[in-house]
């Protein structure tokens, strides 16, 4: 696709023996001492395509002796998801429990486990057999103050059959980091989170966030989700991707992925209980023969605490933020009373 550019590169940091060295200096080059976009790496490009088979065979047509310092590099995807999620209550929050620096320190701490969380999942390989394409997912990921924005992009062409596998998947990982971050948010501090997921085009950075994907997604945070959920952008859940990813569970309420009354998909954050573990915090370092102990312990915890926010979000004398924890005992209701949600939690 066009908004995607292949480069032939050589790393500037790579060590040549003299007789490699004279035979790269006869490669004609392009551009001398460049960089990537947001990469300290500096290096030499040779070529610039839209079409990765140009690039590799380029490569293959060069001297034998020197093709191994070659390669090549991607920039632009053509598939990208941008999260935004944003914490509800969090002012009254920092208002009334973060007074002085200890306080903010401890907060600081347990906040970023998140971060810890997302960078164990940027390293997380999938081990599906047949299926290695999709190690090619790229998570990027911020956080600024209340807010949260995660990104996942895939970073290789794509074969016509397997696009609406690999955005299925996408959906999915994305999805299970969104309902992760939920749950951390309602056991560490009582809090909710409500957010949107656009596929348009977003830069993101440790500390520089951009683009059209950023943007939409804020806007359908604060006009659509409206509620304690993560929307997803209407042109995502497709026919074609809904199939695929309904496929384990027929029941709307049980599926990863649901349709709200209003048309709109969001994050069934309750029903990833049933296969998932609240996975951030020290849970992701937890030793496979104690994790399901742990784990189911960990579920019914955090269910506990939906029910507790929802007692105490009834108590705050304002309707419209009423309306929100109206809709959560909705949801709570339709999930939690599942009888195969339920096995699920204690068996999974």
């Amino acid at each position: 696709m066009d908004n995607i550019q292949y480069y032939v590169v050589v790393d500037k940091s790579t060590t040549f023996n003299i007789e490699d060295e004279e035979k790269i200096n006869k490669v004609e080059v392009e551009f001398i001492d460049t960089k990537l976009p947001f990469s300290e790496k500096t290096i030499d490009t040779y070529l610039i395509s839209n079409d990765k088979n140009e690039c590799e065979r380029y490569i293959k047509n060069l001297n034998k002796d020197i093709q191994k310092y070659f390669h090549i590099e991607q920039v632009g995807s053509e598939i990208q998801y941008t999260a935004f999620i944003d914490i509800l209550g969090f002012s009254n929050y920092i208002k009334t429990e973060i007074t002085n620096d200890y306080q903010a320190e401890e907060f600081y701490d347990n906040f970023n486990e998140v971060i810890e969380y997302l960078k164990h999942e940027e390293q997380n390989e999938f081990a599906i057999e047949k299926a290695d394409y999709l190690n090619d997912i790229k998570l990027r990921y911020s956080w600024i103050s209340d807010t949260f924005v995660v990104s996942l992009e895939y970073m290789n062409e794509i074969e016509k059959n397997d696009e609406n596998i690999i955005k299925g998947m996408m959906i999915f990982k994305l999805s299970m980091i969104i309902a992760s971050i939920h749950h951390f948010m309602a056991s560490k501090f009582g809090l909710i989170v409500r957010g949107a997921v656009s596929s348009k085009y977003s830069c993101i950075t440790d500390n520089f966030i951009l683009g059209e994907g950023v943007a939409e997604a804020s806007k359908l945070e604060k006009e659509i989700a409206i509620y304690p959920r993560v929307v997803f952008e209407e042109n995502i859940i497709s026919d074609e991707i809904h199939e695929i990813i309904t496929r384990e569970y027929q029941d709307n309420d049980l599926n990863f992925i649901s349709k709200d009354c209003d048309g709109y998909y969001f994050v069934n954050y309750l029903a990833m209980l049933q296969n998932i573990p609240p996975m951030i915090g020290k849970m992701f370092k937890i030793p496979d023969d104690k994790i399901k102990k742990t784990s189911v312990k960990q579920k019914i915890n955090v269910i506990e605490k939906y029910q507790k926010i929802v007692a105490n979000g009834f108590k705050i004398p304002n309707e419209k933020v009423k309306a929100k924890y109206t809709w959560l005992t909705n949801y709570l209701g339709r999930v939690l009373l599942k009888e195969k949600f339920q096995k699920n939690i204690i068996n999974n």
